[in-house]
């Protein structure tokens, strides 16, 4: 029997394989159907515009997300680290996340209508609560799920909880979709009331696959004393090494570009006119374009490297911005393809940045150094608050244009990027 075989067969009769293999999936794909009736670049996006016709709103839950996705990764990591079990942090988080939903639901179906000034504060609150429990939920994730999932099995339990997440968000794109189309069954607010619901009700069912898990002893000692010190860490090695400092701006860009996603249904609702239903078939473009570019991202990432998901995640982000600029004045229908390569970029985004720093940093400080690059691109979160103060004076076009001029500073930094797999320049020391 060969090495690798070995491995393999030791794998499968690794304590609880099975069992958290299952349970995991279930947590997984379960939990990517809720984001997509959640979406923040479609589905929130197209019901900020029934309460309000403030383009601010857009750009403060964006940077919301941001904040809420980067501020709590340090502080998250600082306090798992060195902890044997980690298992009840993520559980009182989702439970948390999906009563949010839940909440939102009802006070959208009783309010929507009669105090929509209510329900968009009580949305910019839970959204604000939501994306921070989101951020160190993150973390603490990323450190149960290597522990409960043997490393020979992790690419086959990844591929198939991709598999079956992506599958199920295009069906929730598809439900959004004849919810939002049937306007006489479902009007306003009981159409986006039933998808909130939705995502409460998956997310509750991804929580009963994540509390199945049997979540191994982590016998590691804590490796940082204090955030200060992970922080300090961090700013020496921004200083000496030009790799991350070349790193940072390409990541700082695709945030930029991450965040200011959410304009583009705007875009369509307000400039072009698009109906509510076509929402949903944005929402199944992005999914189905996040899911066939992840089979090629992966491709590449494996053969040629990471650099190379990166510079063809900014190539995509490019392209994006590009298209949106200029199908609606040929075909307005072909604006699908915007969300297509929406979807394409953040999964490359999510592949390509997260595999390189895991590769550049070294062993010991690898989970400090993912708090690290996320927050010391904190700033970016502010472009979309400003964006969607802007456009009350100026127009989205001149946005794309701005935009588009970034990601070409970002696509330079990209290309000159030291990839660690194949130069010992690129990594962090």
């Amino acid at each position: 029997m060969s090495l690798t075989s070995t491995a393999y067969k030791e794998a499968e009769t690794h304590p609880d394989y099975r069992r958290n293999f299952t349970a995991g999936w279930v947590h997984g794909t379960f939990f990517q159907m809720s984001s997509a009736f959640g979406n923040i670049q479609t589905v929130l996006p197209a019901f900020v515009t029934f309460l309000t016709p403030s383009t601010v709103v857009i750009g403060l839950m964006a940077t919301i997300q941001g904040v809420g996705e980067i501020i709590p990764q340090l502080f998250t990591a600082h306090l798992i680290d060195g902890q044997p079990r980690k298992k009840n942090y993520l559980l009182g988080i989702i439970t948390w996340r999906w009563i949010a939903w839940a909440l939102l639901a009802w006070l959208t179906f009783k309010y929507g209508v009669t105090r929509p000034g209510l329900v968009l504060v009580v949305l910019i609150v839970l959204f604000s609560s939501f994306s921070l429990a989101g951020g160190m939920g993150s973390v603490v994730y990323a450190d149960i799920f290597s522990r409960a999932i043997p490393a020979q099995r992790r690419g086959r339990f990844s591929s198939a909880k991709q598999i079956g997440g992506f599958a199920l968000a295009i069906l929730a794109g598809w439900i959004v979709k004849n919810i939002l189309d049937s306007g006489s069954t479902f009007p306003f607010p009981t159409n986006f009331s039933l998808i909130f619901a939705l995502s409460a009700v998956t997310l509750a069912v991804a929580f009963v696959g994540f509390a199945l898990i049997r979540e191994p002893v982590s016998h590691a000692p804590r490796q940082n004393h204090s955030i200060r010190e992970m922080l300090r860490q961090g700013t020496t090695l921004v200083k000496t090494n030009p790799n991350l400092r070349l790193f940072l701006i390409s990541r700082a860009v695709i945030g930029m570009t991450v965040g200011m996603a959410s304009f583009y249904v705007v875009y369509a609702r307000n400039d072009l006119g698009v109906s509510a239903g076509a929402v949903g078939l944005f929402l199944t473009a992005q999914m189905a374009g996040a899911a066939v570019s992840n089979i090629l991202w992966g491709w590449l990432a494996d053969g040629y490297g990471n650099k190379t998901v990166i510079v063809g995640t900014m190539v995509t982000a490019g392209l994006t911005a590009v298209f949106a600029l200029t199908l609606p004045a040929f075909y307005l229908p072909a604006y699908v393809i915007v969300f297509i390569l929406l979807g394409a970029m953040l999964s490359g985004w999510r592949i390509g940045y997260n595999n390189f720093v895991l590769e550049m940093a070294p062993k010991k400080i690898r989970a400090a150094c993912v708090a690290w690059q996320n927050t010391l691109i904190a700033p970016v979160t502010l472009l979309p608050l400003i964006a969607g103060a802007l456009l009350s004076s100026i127009s989205f076009t001149t946005i794309f244009v701005v935009q588009l001029g970034l990601i070409m500073i970002g696509l330079i930094a990209s290309l000159r990027l030291k990839d660690p797999r194949h130069t010992p320049a690129g990594i962090c020391t």
